[in-house]
This record gives structure tokens, sequence and C-alpha cells, in this order.
């Protein structure tokens, strides 16, 4: 038990909070160790303003719990909505220089095509993506 109380008092590696200059919008933190603070690696801006931003927010919330490996305290979001959440990786090669990474959110509602949903735009190493490869 003492264990899991230390494991739930210590700073997470990720955080959250609104955007302040941006509606509909999330800023996701990294703790710096070297800073001693959080720091900006990712913004999570929502495209689909028809859906509820409590819906927004605990999506945000999913994604940095499983950002900070607790995978277990996911927020069942079925009372909120029935769409199955989809992602791609957006590959623009013009931004290879890029730090970040741009992943594309679509919603599917299991009765026709996907429509964009929001916006991850996160520092490369943060996540780790395995590339699929056609070979």
């Amino acid at each position: 038990m003492e264990q899991n109380f230390n494991t739930e008092s210590e700073k997470p590696p990720f955080t959250y909070k609104r955007n302040p200059l941006t509606d509909h919008a999330f800023q996701i933190f990294q703790w710096k160790e070297e800073k001693g603070d959080y720091e900006p690696v990712g913004d999570y801006t929502l495209i689909d303003l028809e859906e509820d931003p409590e819906l927004t927010e605990k999506t945000v919330m999913n994604l940095v719990s499983g950002l900070n490996g607790r995978s277990e305290r996911l927020i069942d979001l079925q009372n909120l909505t029935s769409d199955r959440l989809l992602f791609n990786i957006v590959d623009n090669k013009d931004t290879e220089e890029s730090d970040y990474i741009t992943i594309m959110l679509r919603t599917h509602d299991q009765k026709g095509v996907s429509k964009e949903n929001a916006v991850l735009k996160i520092e490369k190493g943060v996540i780790y993506v395995k590339a699929r490869s056609n070979e």
C-alpha cells in the first residue's frame, strides 16, 4: 500500500491544461528534471466543434494517462459517445526536419466514412510509433 501511495504522490511525467490562446485546445506538458518544471511538448486541438467539451477533455485525460503509463486509469467514454476514435500519423515529407509528429484523430460512427475530430501535435521522442513496412 505504501508503494502505491508514493507512486500516486509523485509528479506525473505528463500533464495537460487548456490552451489559454486557443479555444477547444489543450497543451500537453512533460516534466523536465533538468529544469525542475513542466515544459510544453504538444497540443491537442479539437476540429469537430460539435463534440461535447466534456468528451474532449476526457479524451485528453485518457491520452495523458496513457503517456504516463497508467492505462488502467483510462476513463470509460461509452456513456458519452458510441463513436470509435481512430488515428493516423500525417506524413508530410516537407516537414521531416520538424521536431513534432502530427497525428490526425478521426471519429467513426459505424455507419459511413470517418470524420476529422482533432489534431495532436507532439514532440518526436515523446511517444514511440512503430512504422509499418510494406516489405
